[in-house]
């Protein structure tokens, strides 16, 4: 099927001023009327030249999202019903607005939520002879590494291309989604997963892409073939990353000017110089409805970033697609391969003994086998038995990432905004925090190691009394400041503890939490005299902060006063003697109250230099004098287990010799018991022999030892 010419389409978007440039007093550069988008160059006072770009469409701040959404993208979305690829993307510098346009927020909506919700309405509203298979998938492309975001798994991903289905990545989860609630639950879900793997925010929005992939498949009832179309969402990374030294950023903007500035036009186009052009190849010239949203900021001082911005989009309005519809033919695609295979099959198996196979048809049959496998993996059934593997598997990897509840539950979406910021800032920095703290565990132990051999050296030195009085003091120095490294390395490991404990804590009670946090900073001395310095060091860099702005203030009414004086003084004024007399002592007087503020100021700061200095100098001594006592009390601790062991020592030998005398003892009168009792066995059998005697000679019994009785 032979395709026609579609122009990219170019709409430019400009959001309001943030809290932060209104502060600064920003002004106003960009105009926007109809297609056109002027910016004014804010160099020489604004009389300096306008640059004028014309689009297919302008949106100023004051045009919500959901009117730019049903005239830009839901003509798209028709199309996509169709059969036609559609890709929707936005590109701007890092804070111009360009994820809230495609994200939007409860009360204003973005792009990819509306669309969701308004494709689930026509599937709602097609005939019931009309079947239709929708999935997604969510990817996040940052300095060449893809992340799946929705199954966040460690397998290998690429990106492939096949006649059939286009290019796609090989690896990456879709999900099947059966209403507008499951692909926007989906969508958020992969949101949030994408948030809490950041380290640092800006530098993240800086240099990450993110992909959303919708896949619609559609047939009629007892038809094997039908049409299949795929809606990209891309939110591009930071604008200013297109003159960026990496590759990976700049590739971008080398493929929109391949294709779209004149000069160029016809050369090579850099697809394959990154993931994002390679995997978006087909929004840039290629088969698909595309829509290239332009958002940047109007404040005077992103002029520059602003003009790039807008001379990127001027090329990509010059890009030419060539799309066609899809047709779905899966199922007579199968059928074609496994007759190709057992054809091939067939003839490699007629090779008759001694033959070698054709090197060609054996490589052709790894082929279809490969072709074959892609193929089955579309089928619908397929796609929902893959489906309900993956939902396990994000839930396992989720969980060990330790982000699950967070991604997953609905509570994530509800009640307080500013609860729900903290607790994914809390859950993002989990895993880090755990990786923090076994690398700061093996530090302590290993300087802990290390500290008691040096002690141990230093203790038997001094109690050789051979030690100089110069290496006594190099090895006390050498311990101190060992010690001090690994109070160091302790706080830090104590922080990082305290800090995990926080993120678990906090999940159930956050009062109980902060109670807990400041308990602990109550009890770490060297912890809270840290905070105070930092407290005290942002008070003075606040205080620096608003004197340079009232000096600023100062300078321009002078140089208003200035300008007054100077036009004064043309239009002829002329002052009479009293006055130039007023002003010269008023002059006079300024200058002795700028030397007498000048010289406080001097003492002040010297004072306060003195202040830290001393509070330092405290500090230290303190810590010495404390580092000593420990040492000290160390060294008599030891003193008194080197008594208690020799103590000890004594007291297990005597009563080894107790023990072996009790052995003895016992054992001599166990002997002479034995003896006593053999002795008093033979008298009781002499005195029952002479009871017998006495029996038969009939006279009375008597002992053998008494005497005869006196008369």
């Amino acid at each position: 099927m032979t395709g026609e010419k579609s122009g990219m389409k170019v709409v430019a978007r400009c959001r309001p001023f943030t809290e932060a440039e209104k502060s600064k007093g920003a002004t106003r550069i960009v105009k926007m009327s109809g297609d056109k988008t002027t910016l004014q160059n804010p160099q020489g006072g604004g009389t300096a030249k306008e640059s004028t770009f014309a689009y297919n469409a302008s949106y100023f701040w004051d045009v919500r999202t959901n009117q730019i959404y049903r005239e830009q993208c839901e003509p798209l979305l028709v199309k996509a019903l169709e059969g036609f690829n559609v890709t929707v993307m936005s590109f701007g510098q890092t804070g111009s607005g360009k994820t809230y346009l495609i994200t939007g927020s409860e009360d204003d909506p973005g792009i990819a939520p509306m669309l969701n919700r308004s494709l689930f309405k026509h599937v709602d509203d097609s005939p019931a002879s009309k079947q239709f298979l929708i999935t997604v998938s969510y990817l996040e492309i940052m300095e060449e590494h893809m992340i799946d975001l929705l199954n966040p798994h460690n397998n290998e991903m690429k990106i492939k291309q096949h006649p059939q289905i286009g290019i796609f990545v090989d690896g990456l989860s879709e999900m099947v989604v059966k209403s507008a609630d499951d692909i926007n639950r989906l969508y958020e879900q992969g949101t949030r997963a994408r948030k809490m793997g950041v380290t640092n925010i800006r530098t993240h929005r800086e240099r990450a892409h993110s992909v959303f992939t919708i896949t619609i498949e559609q047939r009629n009832v007892g038809a094997d073939t039908g049409v299949r179309s795929k809606v990209t969402i891309a939110d591009l990374a930071g604008a200013e990353a297109v003159t960026s030294q990496d590759s990976s950023l700049s590739a971008v903007g080398h493929v929109i000017s391949a294709l779209g500035d004149p000069h160029k036009k016809g050369g090579h186009v850099p697809y394959r110089d990154s993931m994002v052009t390679r995997l978006l190849q087909d929004a840039f010239g290629g088969n698909s409805y595309s829509c290239f949203f332009v958002v940047v900021s109007p404040a005077d001082s992103l002029y520059a970033a602003s003009l790039q911005t807008l001379q990127y989009a001027q090329y990509a309005k010059n890009i030419q697609n060539v799309v066609k519809k899809n047709m779905d033919v899966s199922a007579k695609m199968i059928r074609e391969l496994r007759e190709e295979i057992g054809t091939l099959r067939d003839k490699l198996a007629n090779i008759g003994p001694g033959q070698d196979a054709n090197k060609e048809d054996v490589l052709k049959m790894q082929d279809l086998v490969h072709d074959l496998q892609i193929a089955k993996r579309q089928t619908w059934e397929e796609k929902e038995r893959l489906s309900l593997q993956y939902e396990d598997e994000r839930k396992v990897n989720l969980a060990k990432r330790g982000i699950m509840e967070w991604v997953m539950s609905d509570t994530a979406r509800k009640g307080n905004k500013e609860m729900q910021e903290k607790f994914l800032l809390m859950q993002k920095e989990k895993d880090q925090l755990l990786a923090e703290y076994k690398e700061k565990r093996k530090i302590v132990d290993d300087m802990k190691e290390n500290l008691q051999a040096r002690i141990a050296d230093y203790t038997k030195l001094a109690e050789s009394g051979k030690a100089s009085e110069s290496d006594t003091k190099a090895r006390v120095t050498a311990i101190h400041d060992l010690k001090e490294k690994l109070k160091r390395e302790s706080d830090n490991v104590r922080d990082v503890k305290r800090r995990l404990k926080d993120l678990q804590e906090k999940q159930r009670r956050e009062k109980e939490d902060v109670r807990s946090q400041n308990a602990d900073l109550r009890n770490n001395s060297e912890l809270r005299r840290i905070i105070e310095e930092e407290e005290r060091k942002k008070t003075e860099r606040e205080n620096a902060s608003m004197l340079a702005e009232e000096l600023e203030r100062m300078k321009m009414e002078i140089e208003h006063e200035k300008a007054e004086l100077q036009l004064k003084m043309a239009q002829g004024f002329n002052y009479t003697n009293e006055q130039i007399m007023q002003l010269e002592t008023e002059a006079i007087e300024l200058r002795a109250e700028r030397a007498v503020v000048s010289m406080q100021l001097q003492t002040l700061d010297q004072e306060k230099q003195q202040l830290a200095t001393d509070l330092e100098e405290d500090h230290r001594r303190h810590k010495r004098e404390l580092e000593i006592q420990e040492l000290q009390n160390f060294q008599t601790f030891r003193n008194y287990r080197q008594v208690f062991e020799e103590q000890k020592a004594a007291l297990e030998q005597r009563y080894r010799s107790l023990l072996e005398e009790s052995i003895q003892d016992a054992a001599f009168l166990s002997t002479r018991n034995a003896e006593l009792m053999q002795e008093n066995q033979a008298l009781k059998q002499e005195m029952a022999e002479m009871k017998d005697q006495l029996s038969l000679s009939g006279k009375p019994s008597r002992p053998p030892s008494a005497s005869p009785a006196r008369a």
